[in-house]
């Protein structure tokens, strides 16, 4: 890996050999002191099909997706040997120019990326460019393919970028390590922080708790669709789902859940009134009331009529009762 270069950011989306610019954007971030590519592709097929060393059948939509391929160049690799561990697989790293329209870049981008990752067990990092626009992709081949995209960049979040994903934020213990840390670091937000059942819930009720909706059946399932799924309509025709997105589907509550839910907010709710509730004077007198003793209770028919109507004679009355009930306690 190598030291930390400038790079002219506007260069890296503008100039015709982009390459160049791309490997100066990985020295500017630390992941290497080459000073010009490995392999830069002057005929694309040639390249892919014999410079490139794959020994794969393409489909009839990667050949289709490699017609979009305007410059094509292997950057650099990371060897087993410049991770602090020997590591069984190495880190390549790509650059690719594209020649399609914007609503298809990004399917395109990942028509390569899986073409390219199934010719080899090694980690693929690439670097497209479409129309002054970056994007770094990322796979590996396991059980199954494993693809992460970053979000397209300019000239103008490039630095920041860069910044992110310095070498200097990544562990260099081995290359499985070095290889995820940098996915995370660079990787659309919906794949570091997919939206979970929880948060759906959160938005949910926050929305309906202080806009006093009705908690309906039909509005939660539409509005847990709606959060669950915003990425999708966020990111538009650069949108790649994400490998569980089937998951994060089924996901959304049952309506026995959704039932258990409602009881628990309504109960919130009872709970948040009654801290207001302050008690009234007849609060203390209701004879329903399990603080009140029915014991003290004196019945006004007991009272002689010519003491009822005598009010000293009324209190010292009263006063005796008491003293008596005292007294027998």
């Amino acid at each position: 890996m190598g030291d930390s270069l400038l790079f002219d950011e506007n260069d890296l989306f503008t100039n015709p050999a982009f390459s160049d610019e791309a490997l100066g954007f990985f020295r500017s971030s630390g992941h290497t002191s080459a000073v010009s590519p490995l392999i830069v592709a002057e005929d694309i097929l040639h390249c892919i099909y014999s410079e490139l060393a794959f020994n794969s059948y393409f489909s009839k939509i990667e050949r289709s997706a490699f017609s979009c391929i305007k410059s094509l160049s292997y950057l650099f690799k990371l060897e087993n040997n410049e991770f602090e561990k020997n590591s069984t697989r190495q880190v390549r790293y790509y650059a690719i120019s594209l020649d399609t329209v914007k609503s298809e870049r990004t399917e395109i981008a990942n028509d390569i990326l899986r073409a390219f990752a199934k010719n080899t067990t090694d980690y693929i990092v690439i670097l497209f460019r479409h129309e002054g626009m970056c994007m770094l992709a990322f796979a590996v081949k396991q059980s199954d393919f494993v693809t992460v995209y970053s979000d397209w960049f300019d000239n103008e979040s490039v630095c920041d970028f860069a910044l992110r994903i310095d070498v200097g934020n990544l562990t260099q213990q081995n290359s499985n390590d070095f290889f995820f840390d940098f996915v995370y670091m660079a990787a659309r937000p919906y794949y570091t922080h997919p939206i979970s059942r929880d948060y759906a819930h959160a938005e949910w009720y926050t929305t309906n708790f202080f806009n006093d909706e009705n908690y309906v059946w039909q509005n939660w399932k539409e509005v847990a669709t709606s959060i669950v799924f915003s990425h999708i309509f966020e990111y538009g025709d650069d949108f790649i789902d994400v490998p569980l997105a089937e998951e994060y589907q089924n996901d959304i509550m049952e309506e026995t859940e959704y039932d258990l839910l409602i009881m628990e907010l309504e109960l919130e709710e009872s709970l948040e009134a009654q801290k207001f509730d302050f008690a009234t004077e007849d609060d203390y007198f209701d004879e329903d009331n399990d603080f009140y003793d029915d014991s003290d209770r004196i019945d006004a028919d007991s009272i002689p009529p010519d003491i009822m109507s005598d009010p000293a004679k009324l209190l010292e009355w009263l006063n005796k009762v008491k003293e008596d009930a005292d007294g027998n306690w």
